[in-house]
């Protein structure tokens, strides 16, 4: 291992993102300190570094390391800036998936010593710009995620209860349990995306992150609508026989009612023919609301299949 591979390796940089903690990132901050000179007395951070310095490590926040770290390039020898403005460069390349400075911005690698002291003070100011944009990130998913989650279980907590509390001579009109299905259903995919949405290439350019977390709230409640309606919409296809097999449910044949009820009363009224059909019925709606191209793609095959028809037609 060559000079400049033992100096990247302190600064412990090998291209992966910041850890959580910025305690593991002071400890090696302290360790490069510890190998160069002390700032001259001149200098306006020398106080601010050595009572950094004297810290507990678990008290210590990232804009006081990323403050202690541009004082110290003021004393870091030429060898020691060219590792610093490798590892930095790597370690943005692997934040943001591109190589800095490539709109010519500045020189990249610099031609003389004070343009690596500005490349690193540059370099760290950038990366802990979307260190905290990751922070807010995370910390508005989680929010999100949590509010839903605890959401979603108390929604079917209480389908169960008011399912179970009514009495056997009214049971609940079936518009609730399609209702029902489809929110849990659309809960359960938002859940599930949500905590696929990582940390990359197009997440580490955000900047307005309040702004990113309103479409969040705005993508979850679209989703939860889209799905109630999907549930609607299978029972449709199902009641109107464009969906039979023995994987959909049957339903009885609506009873005759003097005076006659309106044929949309009807529609709505139908109940399924046994309780398995009563469970697939809740097992298709809770789907529809899950799998959001599945209704929209069953409507298209059926546009295309009228479409096809009516040309052979004419």
């Amino acid at each position: 291992m060559n000079t400049l591979s033992k100096l990247r390796a302190l600064f412990g940089k090998t291209g992966s993102p910041e850890p959580d903690s910025p305690e593991p990132e002071f400890l090696r901050f302290k360790a490069v300190a510890g190998t160069l000179p002390q700032l001259p007395d001149t200098s306006p951070n020398k106080k601010m570094l050595a009572d950094l310095l004297g810290r507990d490590p678990k008290l210590v926040r990232w804009d006081e390391i990323q403050a202690g770290q541009i004082a110290l390039v003021e004393v870091m020898p030429l060898e020691m800036l060219q590792a610093r403005f490798g590892s930095l460069s790597e370690e943005y390349e692997a934040v943001t998936g591109g190589k800095p400075f490539v709109h010519g911005a500045f020189p990249d690698p610099p031609k003389a010593p004070e343009g690596w002291r500005a490349g690193v003070v540059n370099l760290i100011e950038e990366l802990a710009k979307f260190r905290r944009a990751k922070l807010l990130f995370e910390r508005r998913r989680s929010i999100v995620g949590f509010i839903i989650g605890f959401i979603l279980p108390a929604v079917v907590l209480f389908g169960f209860w008011h399912s179970l509390s009514v009495s056997q001579s009214e049971p609940p009109p079936l518009w609730h349990s399609l209702v029902f299905a489809g929110i849990v259903g659309a809960g359960f995919s938002v859940l599930t995306r949500l905590y696929s949405l990582a940390w990359s290439k197009l997440t580490s350019q955000i900047e307005d992150v309040d702004a990113f977390a309103m479409g969040l709230w705005i993508n979850c409640f679209l989703s939860v609508a889209k799905g109630v309606i999907a549930a609607y919409v299978i029972y449709l296809l199902f009641t109107s026989g464009l969906l039979k097999g023995a994987l959909f449910p049957a339903f009885n044949s609506p009873t005759p009612k003097t005076p006659p009820e309106n044929s949309f009363v009807q529609l709505f009224t139908q109940e399924p023919k046994e309780s398995v059909d009563m469970a697939k019925l809740l097992i298709w709606a809770f789907i529809a609301g899950f799998a959001e191209r599945l209704v929209p793609d069953k409507l298209s095959r059926l546009a295309g299949e009228a479409a096809s028809d009516a040309k052979k037609k004419k």
